[in-house]
């Protein structure tokens, strides 16, 4: 276990872990839109070179939806600092499912 002598340290510890965890979520995404398991097909050595060098992302598919796409992409931003937190995560796919909701009751209309 790791013991905190400054709070600068622990800070920086939970923000590096934060964003880590926001780049899997964007893996998340990916999967769910796609149904698919990431990187199925590639060894695992080259899975984890590809993220330990921060080059490896999912292919994404042209169905997908422009503003998933960027959440994606922004999850996965190559510097952890430039990803969005959970909380902005949270605030857009709000957005994203009442645009959605709002959508279908227009087409069944």
């Amino acid at each position: 276990m790791l013991e905190c002598y400054s709070g600068c340290l622990c800070d920086n510890v939970a923000f590096s872990s934060t964003r880590v965890d926001v780049f899997s979520f964007g893996i998340v995404l990916w999967e769910i839109l796609t149904g698919e398991e990431p990187y199925a097909n590639m060894h695992y050595g080259a899975i984890i070179g590809g993220i330990v060098n921060n080059t490896l992302r999912p292919t994404i598919p042209n169905h997908c939806d422009s503003e998933w796409r960027t959440l994606m992409e922004q999850c996965w931003a190559p510097n952890p600092a430039a990803r969005p937190s959970f909380t902005e995560i949270a605030r857009r796919l709000r957005i994203m499912s009442a645009a959605a909701k709002s959508s279908g009751q227009k087409a069944s209309r």
